[in-house]
């Protein structure tokens, strides 16, 4: 019975140290490749928002956003967690093509975080925000509730994957064998070479944003296969969600259901990615409803 209790406190052991490993793993990913300075710990209260800007002719990338995040934080409630690059719009959201009359080359997005979804009002309806919002082309605003026990269970459930996969003798998938581009199912004239463009700022994280709208039924059971081997990859890669959370609609009008915004380890292991026969070849499950993609890379740390 001694011995019996004995093997199980060393089994806890194991786990709790495996558990305590994979979170710093995350955290350090998140802080130093990402540049992402979100609490792991917040309230229910606390509410997130995502602002796509496109640059005003003429003006330059960290001057503007840096602007930006200097007001914001300027009263010391609201903390800018995330800004980054866009480096591609992957997929142009119908619903903001309509509410904007044509496919917006949104420039840089920023994730804030805010006390109370009440602070971002107050914010929103402010003259300084209003005028801080003025320097650049177009802006585009979406709340998301982000759960602060939810994201920080993410990276658990990666190592348990990590373990089954470990355990069954799965197979790698990486390095990543290249499709030839007969074989896409992205079309074949997709313009990876931007991510490329950006591998300096890019070269330890490319950050995918996107807003999303679920489709059918049948839609959802497609696109769950996609996740699900995404879920795989991610997990051997040590890589995945920085933030998920509900999707609040804030301006224009728009339909969203959820807010997913991820981590890649670099904007060349992102292309290569693309142009794989493991993307290639299951993309074509991917099915939603409407989807705003945006790939990014991080720039908070030059601001």
């Amino acid at each position: 019975m001694r011995a019996l209790l004995l093997v199980l406190v060393v089994l806890l052991g194991v786990v709790a140290a495996s558990m305590l490993w994979q979170h710093r793993r995350y955290v350090h990913a998140r802080r130093a490749f990402a540049q992402d300075q979100q609490p792991l710990l917040h309230s229910g209260d606390v509410f997130h928002v995502v602002t796509f800007l496109e640059l005003a002719p003429g003006s330059d990338l960290f001057e503007s956003v840096g602007k930006l995040r200097s007001q914001l934080e300027a009263g010391g409630a609201a903390r800018m967690v995330y800004a980054g690059k866009v480096a591609l719009n992957a997929q142009h959201s119908r619903q903001l093509v309509e509410a904007f009359g044509e496919e917006v080359p949104w420039d840089a997005i920023v994730l804030v975080q805010f006390p109370s979804r009440e602070a971002w009002d107050r914010t929103a309806a402010s003259e300084d925000w209003k005028r801080a919002l003025a320097g650049f082309a177009r802006t585009y605003s979406h709340g998301m509730q982000r759960a602060a026990l939810a994201n920080l269970m993410i990276p658990q459930a990666f190592l348990a994957t990590r373990v089954r996969q470990l355990v069954t003798r799965a197979p790698s998938l990486y390095p990543f064998e290249p499709a030839p581009k007969e074989e896409w199912v992205i079309p074949k004239e997709a313009p990876f070479e931007r991510l490329s463009a950006e591998r300096e700022l890019g070269a330890q994280a490319a950050v995918v944003v996107n807003l999303i709208l679920p489709g059918s039924e049948a839609e959802v059971a497609a696109d769950r296969q996609y996740v699900g081997h995404m879920f795989e990859l991610m997990a051997q890669m040590g890589n995945g969600p920085l933030h998920m959370g509900r999707a609040v609609t804030l301006e224009k009008g728009t339909r969203y259901q959820n807010v997913a915004i991820v981590y890649y380890p670099g904007v060349e292991y992102f292309r290569s990615m693309l142009e794989s026969r493991f993307y290639q070849g299951i993309i074509g499950r991917k099915q939603l409803g409407d989807n705003q993609s945006s790939i990014t890379v991080p720039i908070l740390g030059r601001l």
